[in-house]
């Protein structure tokens, strides 16, 4: 399959299934997981960044028109968007030149995966409900809301992880 028309199919797919199905689950009535962003955490790193920077604010503005966030989603993306190549130059230890095509591969070793995954799941979280609260006063709800849905959320996340592994080429 095309890699745009596949990239294409899982924007979609992922923005559907996070609004229709995963916004109505409330897990302790608090827990929800966001599956979304893994549109940004499978993205190929061969495109360049302002490409990446614009799908992230697509798929934030998405969310947020459809849920109505007040644009909460919008800059949790825009940030691990930009922030996305320096997470995996962080968790590879490479250079940004030698990062391989698509990290999420056969070929990167498991702990690097988790490595990223939980750079991108947890500053996404922290961004959104901090975002959402825009209190200080609640640091520890924010948190709190951030560890538990980051977990929840690396527990869906990784099955469907494994099932998009490709051979890097």
């Amino acid at each position: 399959m095309n890699k745009t028309i596949k990239y294409i199919f899982q924007f979609f797919l992922l923005i559907l299934i996070q609004v229709f199905v995963l916004n109505n689950i409330n897990l302790f009535g608090y827990l929800n997981p966001y599956v979304y962003i893994l549109f940004l955490i499978s993205y190929q790193f061969n495109n360049n960044l302002s490409e990446t920077i614009f799908l992230g604010f697509l798929l934030g503005i998405s969310l947020d028109l459809i849920s109505q966030s007040a644009g909460a989603h919008t800059i949790a993306c825009l940030t691990i968007s930009f922030l996305r190549p320096y997470f995996a130059i962080f968790a590879l230890r490479l250079k940004f030149s030698e990062l391989p095509k698509n990290l999420i591969s056969k070929d990167t070793r498991l702990l690097n995966k988790i490595g990223f995954l939980f750079l991108m799941v947890f500053i996404h979280h922290f961004i959104l409900f901090f975002i959402i609260f825009l209190d200080p006063r609640s640091i520890f709800l924010i948190l709190k809301n951030t560890f538990f849905t980051t977990l929840f959320s690396i527990i869906v996340i990784w099955p469907i992880l494994t099932l998009l592994e490709t051979k890097n080429d």
